[in-house]
């Protein structure tokens, strides 16, 4: 099969929509070489701002057949800023590409019917949460994904939390739709033979986001104040920055913790990873989710975690971690002081196999070919 995949996040994001493309694409590149892949993308000119990761893959990729090809192509247009919603499509057909995958909640809407359609749909928070965006965003995302829906053969849900909301707002999308969870950087893992816990002399909490209203920063910050007498461990937040980060480092310094509480902003993917893996334990207080990445690098982590109680975190960890309300600061504190508890039951619990099956690369890889290969009916 020749499959097509829309690269821009794949290249420019470089959040949780980036880190599931590259992830992906690479898993397919390295687990399923017999197809061809083509990576398209619109700025022909900018591939010097492009995340480092999606670089990386490419160069490893690159004369990787037997005949010494490439396993992908990268298709670069210099065209209008609307080619990928109109253009992208056409030019899929034209190079005989069989499935196109869109990555993040749109397909091109001049995808013609001899070419699949293929898309993920990471979760509709602008939906649950109208708050959260400008009503224009509202509008064209709303847009974007219900013409997604309509368009593509089979579509991708990172969770069945996200297939039930996605139904809910968009109804018919269930009978089309598959969930695939995403995929975890092996570099997140750590030695099963490995205690489970990460012994340092300065544990901290980690909580790796975004600084959004909707990652709920403030709230977490409130419940450390009110152990921060109780325990040793400090706590680090690392994430891009974002419009909440001020607001945080104010209420930080009011509360006299600045020497408790770190932010890392903007970090390498090399440095959130080793902040991650280095951490004694991780806390996660989001309000909503569609699937929850940092949630799964944890679990390959071996984290012991403190985490809201919604159904999308229930779903993937199951029984392993502590939950609370995230609204609530008494019961997030008490939770975070729960898991540095030494607690061998706990240990024994995050070394679990089959939640770890959920989020393998070879796994997930496997999956979307076999659904590429429904969507073109060859099996």
């Amino acid at each position: 099969m020749k499959i097509g995949f829309d690269a821009k996040r794949f290249f420019f994001n470089h959040s949780g929509l980036g880190n599931y493309s590259r992830r992906l694409i690479e898993s397919l590149l390295k687990y399923h070489p017999e197809h061809e892949y083509v990576l398209y993308v619109d700025r022909l000119d900018a591939l010097d701002k492009a995340h480092p990761e999606a670089l990386r893959i490419l160069k490893r990729y690159v004369h990787n057949r037997s005949d010494g090809s490439d396993l992908y192509t990268l298709v670069m247009v210099d065209g209008p800023k609307w080619w990928r919603t109109w253009g992208m499509g056409k030019r899929a057909a034209m190079d005989g590409v069989d499935v196109f995958h869109g990555l993040s909640n749109e397909l091109p809407w001049d995808l013609p019917a001899s070419v699949a359609g293929v898309c993920t749909i990471h979760d509709v928070i602008f939906k649950e949460f109208p708050a959260y965006y400008p009503w224009l965003d509202r509008l064209i995302y709303d847009l974007k994904t219900k013409k997604a829906v309509q368009k593509a053969g089979k579509l991708v849900m990172t969770s069945e939390a996200t297939q039930r909301q996605v139904e809910k707002y968009y109804p018919g999308a269930k009978k089309r739709s598959s969930v695939i969870y995403q995929a975890v950087d092996p570099e997140f893992y750590v030695s099963e033979s490995s205690n489970g816990w990460h012994v340092s002399s300065s544990p901290y909490f980690v909580y790796q986001s975004s600084f959004t209203d909707r990652k709920n920063h403030a709230a977490l910050v409130e419940a450390f104040a009110l152990i921060h007498r109780q325990t040793h461990w400090n706590l680090t937040m690392i994430g891009l920055n974002g419009p909440t980060l001020s607001v945080v480092k104010k209420q930080i310094e009011q509360l006299g913790l600045s020497d408790r509480i770190v932010c890392l902003v903007d970090q390498s993917r090399e440095e959130m990873i080793a902040c991650v893996t280095g951490a004694a334990g991780f806390v996660y207080p989001s309000l909503n989710e569609g699937f929850g990445i940092p949630l799964a690098e944890s679990l390959a982590a071996n984290l012991p975690m403190a985490v809201s109680n919604i159904p999308v975190f229930r779903e993937l960890v199951e029984d392993l971690p502590v939950y609370f309300h995230p609204n609530n600061a008494q019961e997030m504190a008490a939770a975070m002081l729960q898991i540095t508890l030494d607690d061998e039951q706990v240990r024994q619990r995050l070394l679990r196999p089959s939640l770890k099956k959920k989020i393998s690369d070879e796994n997930t890889a496997q999956q979307c070919v076999e659904l590429y290969q429904k969507v073109c009916n060859r099996v």
